[in-house]
């Protein structure tokens, strides 16, 4: 009976301490920037300085500041203090659709009915040539972090490093419709 009772002592005292401490870890895991899951580890900030210092490289230049923001860059910021989850989605689909426009105008027809389109976007972007390898790898490092941010279970993040997602997909979405409109006017 004493033996039953010593290996009890620790489940037990294991479960008392989460349910005593419950609340001030929602709070820790709420404010949490980094999560490391297994080997993955994902640290939202040090993913944004990189893709930014990529953008810089290839001039993926901020919009001068006299530029109005479009309705939709409006209600992406206001998203992203309510949701900073749904905000990078929502500009996730924003640069999505460029892509799309961009392939289209090139001349290809895809069925994007298939278990990894954004990965088939990226790769029609890259190996047809639509855009050169740095841009091609700032989609890249965008759709990862977006998978990061939609799928890693438990992970979050800030209303401003959302925003700086949202700044850098603004950049690539413009520069995506940039292209197309080259295209278009070209032909």
């Amino acid at each position: 009976m004493n033996e039953l009772i010593e290996i009890l002592v620790w489940p037990v005292t294991v479960i008392i301490v989460v349910v005593i401490l419950r609340q001030p870890l929602g709070k820790l895991v709420q404010t949490t920037k980094k999560l490391k899951y297994k080997d993955l580890e994902v640290s939202f900030r040090e993913s944004i300085q990189k893709i930014q210092a990529e953008a810089q490289e290839v001039s993926l230049d901020a919009p001068p500041p006299e530029r109005k923001l479009e309705s939709i860059e409006i209600d992406l910021y206001e998203l992203a203090s309510i949701s900073p989850t749904a905000a990078v989605v929502e500009a996730w689909k924003s640069i999505e659709t460029a892509a799309k426009a961009l392939i289209q105008a090139k001349g290809h027809r895809l069925n994007y009915d298939v278990s990894t389109p954004y990965k088939l976007i990226q790769d029609t972007l890259d190996q047809q040539d639509l855009m050169d390898e740095r841009h091609c790898k700032i989609f890249n490092d965008l759709r990862l972090l977006r998978n990061k941010i939609v799928h890693a279970e438990g992970y979050t993040f800030t209303e401003d490093q959302a925003k700086q997602y949202l700044d850098l997909s603004i950049r690539l979405r413009n520069y995506l419709n940039d292209l197309s409109d080259n295209v278009e006017t070209s032909d």
